[in-house]
């Protein structure tokens, strides 16, 4: 079968992690490839208290790093919620997130906006269609998941950074399965792990989170576009040891403010799969474009 990857340049991403927001990602191994075919509940800001204790142990840097490129092979099935706030933006949205990885990968996941306290997104991948739901236009598209898109080719031993003919350093990110969209920032975390260079960041210990032991990453951004960007110099990751997941992040300025940040506020590993609770609302319109359509977009900028 043939690989399936997607290869980006470093210059082109103009920053990995956040990008969802801040440029344009390649979507390579998650917008499943079309076969033209053709509710849910607003759930309140959840809260949580995360008390951190210090305890004695520290990951190997490339160790961790590993762990976050490879999150998916580290659990089954992942279930919970998280914050994440742009401040230079004015984005604070709560993502609730159902991920199951394995043999029967599955998805289902809701964005919802905080200051409007409305449902704006729902994805959900059923192990045979993709769903996209925007609830705020009141549009949804069906995908058909190709067979190409199966992941099962893919060499996680081979180097996932590397500089092409002309120089230039070239990501190599992992598919995921289970094409968990908005989630995939905290559940399969290897934008945040590219962050990671051999020069600019340390562990500089670990601790207590949610219940479960994270590594404290302190870094400086590099990239300067990055930087400009997301109008921050430095990044804190606290990072899952035992999953690679991340469970916290925040970007700083040189004045040490905050200016971007994801926080994890409930997640649960490997508990019994629940049933999907996905329903499209019979309202919505169906804005899948149809083979004829693709087709004859793709003839039309082929003249060009």
């Amino acid at each position: 079968m043939k690989k399936t990857q997607a290869v980006i340049l470093a210059t082109s991403l103009l920053g990995l992690g956040l990008t969802g927001f801040y440029a344009v990602k390649s979507h390579a191994e998650e917008t499943p490839k079309m076969e033209a075919t053709q509710s849910a509940t607003i759930a309140e800001p959840v809260t949580a208290e995360q008390q951190t204790e210090l305890v004695p142990a520290v990951m190997d840097a490339k160790t961790l790093q590993a762990k976050m490129l490879n999150a998916i092979d580290n659990y089954q099935n992942v279930s919970g919620s998280y914050r994440v706030i742009l401040a230079p933006l004015g984005v604070d949205e709560t993502v609730e997130f159902e991920v199951q990885q394995g043999n029967n990968p599955r998805s289902h996941v809701k964005v919802l906006n905080n200051t409007k306290a409305e449902l704006i997104k729902e994805t959900a991948f059923d192990g045979e269609f993709y769903w996209d739901v925007k609830h705020n236009r009141k549009t949804y598209k069906k995908t058909k998941v190709s067979k190409a898109n199966e992941p099962t080719a893919f060499n996680k031993n081979e180097p996932r950074t590397y500089k092409n003919e002309q120089g230039e350093k070239v990501f190599v990110k992992r598919p995921d399965p289970a094409f968990s969209a908005s989630a995939k920032d905290v559940v399969f975390p290897q934008d945040y792990a590219f962050w990671l260079t051999p020069d600019n960041h340390e562990i500089v210990g670990t601790e207590k989170l949610l219940n479960r032991t994270v590594a404290m990453v302190k870094g400086k951004h590099e990239d300067r576009i990055l930087a400009e960007k997301h109008q921050a110099t430095h990044f804190t990751m606290w990072v899952d040891t035992e999953t690679g997941v991340l469970l916290k992040l925040e970007e700083t300025n040189d004045k040490n403010e905050v200016t971007n940040s994801i926080e994890v506020l409930s997640i649960e590993f490997d508990k019994e799969a629940k049933k999907a609770t996905f329903a499209l609302p019979e309202s919505f319109q169906n804005s899948t474009p149809s083979f004829e359509q693709t087709k004859f977009k793709q003839t039309t900028e082929s003249a060009k």
